[in-house]
């Protein structure tokens, strides 16, 4: 059994998307007013953010896997370095780590019991604005952890876009930088690349070092412009992974673009790693093209647009199978007929299904099989509601050298990789519990 004061917590946290939302944020226009609640939380824990070295990462793909690079490169050089990162596989607190340990159960509580619940309820009474959300609340908690464990630098992934993103509560980060820009989100954040890089590109702050690993002129274009703005440092990317051997996890062209990208970062703050080739050698990322099993081979990758999607298509390259299995499901919001295009025709069998979490919703399955039998008429494509009884059929399905994949929702790969690593597995086999 897991810790009864854990599952609380993390109820009580997961719990606040339950408190309804006051009139003037229906239907928004203005989203800066998410910004100016969380500014007011934040003043009544004494402004932690602005306590802290921060290293702010944007972009439509790679955020996850550039901040974790350079979290573990960078406690390599010695530093102790905190992260924030979204979304989470199996439980919340994996969010959250320092030297690539994450937050325990015991500091976890001590936060919010001490801290966090009463600053929850003076909030209330006195400010106007709305409740603060989970997200905004576990990034609250984190910004406390690491002042409390005097992180030198701390990284922090922004959830979606840039500009009214939580994580750009921070005016003072001293590098920011955006992976590169795609066509996702884009009900939010506009429906070209060039309103998207412009709301990204509001992460960009004075007196800040500027990177990114985007190509496209245009959207450069609309970056200097920004700099040149708000007086950033425009540093240009070098190819600083000729050096390194990169035949592990970096095997696409987009994974080694991350790797390069978190080694200038690296470069503009002159800091050295001392066994990065070793590092490199033994990098992997919890549902990012996980191999989480052999015989048959099964892959776990939260991939849930276009880009990302891609990217698993050139990994699945470099596979040896037989025939692929493929496990999918999906959000509502999104855009899922460029992702169906480019996988349902490389495989033998396909399980639609959905995602158990409560607090998104998942795609519409009636809409979602007859998109994809319009697409690949000649796969057979079947219908579970419950994804474990997908998983169970494409398990039983699949030879011994043929590959299972699962993919289109992160929340859908967390929710099956309990299969083989359960979230009591997480909090007592990685010794949470002990102090950094």
């Amino acid at each position: 059994m897991l810790n009864k004061t854990y599952q609380q917590d993390i109820k009580f946290l997961e719990s606040l998307s339950n408190i309804p939302k006051q009139q003037y944020m229906l239907g928004l226009d203005d989203r800066s007013v998410y910004l100016i609640r969380l500014k007011n939380f934040l003043q009544l824990l004494g402004n932690p953010q602005d306590k802290l070295k921060i290293i702010h990462i944007a972009g439509t793909s790679g955020k996850g896997t550039t901040v974790k690079l350079l979290e573990s490169l960078m406690a390599d050089s010695g530093l102790k370095t905190g992260s924030y990162t979204s979304p989470f596989a199996t439980t919340s607190i994996e969010k959250l780590s320092i030297n690539n340990k994450l937050i325990s159960p015991g500091e976890l509580n001590q936060i919010l019991e001490k801290q966090i619940k009463p600053a929850l309820d003076k909030y209330v009474t006195e400010f106007p604005t709305e409740s603060i959300s989970y997200f905004e609340t576990f990034l609250a908690i984190g910004l406390l952890w690491f002042v409390k464990n005097k992180c030198d630098w701390v990284i922090l992934e922004a959830g979606l876009g840039g500009t009214h993103d939580a994580t750009n509560v921070i005016t003072k980060p001293k590098v920011t930088t955006i992976t590169n820009i795609g066509l996702d989100h884009t009900e939010i954040l506009g429906d070209t690349k060039e309103k998207i890089a412009r709301d990204k590109a509001g992460i960009i702050k004075r007196n800040s070092i500027f990177l990114t690993g985007e190509k496209n002129k245009k959207l450069l274009k609309i970056f200097k412009t920004v700099c040149r703005k708000k007086r950033a440092w425009l540093m240009k990317t070098e190819n600083l992974t000729k050096q390194y051997q990169t035949d592990n996890y970096f095997q696409t062209k987009k994974q080694t673009g991350n790797l390069n990208l978190a080694l200038n970062i690296l470069n503009a703050i002159k800091v050295t790693p001392k066994n990065t080739q070793q590092l490199l050698d033994n990098f992997s990322l919890i549902c990012r093209q996980e191999i989480i099993q052999k015989n048959p081979l099964v892959i776990l990758d939260g991939s849930h647009n276009p880009d990302k999607l891609g990217n698993v298509v050139d990994f699945l390259k470099n596979q040896k199978y037989n025939k692929l299995h493929l496990v999918l499901g999906f959000t509502n919001e999104k855009n899922y007929r460029p992702a169906l295009k480019k996988l349902l025709p490389l495989a033998s069998n396909v399980y639609l299904t959905r995602f158990l979490i409560t607090f998104r919703k998942t795609a519409d399955l009636r809409k979602l099989y007859k998109t994809s039998i319009k697409i690949s008429p000649k796969t057979p494509i079947k219908v579970l509601n419950d994804p474990w009884q997908a998983l169970d059929q494409a398990m039983k399905k699949a030879g011994k050298k043929d590959l299972v994949l699962i993919t289109g929702s992160f929340f859908l790969c967390g929710e099956l990789r309990t299969k083989w690593i359960t979230e009591k597995d997480i909090v007592k086999k990685l010794r949470l519990d002990n102090k950094l």
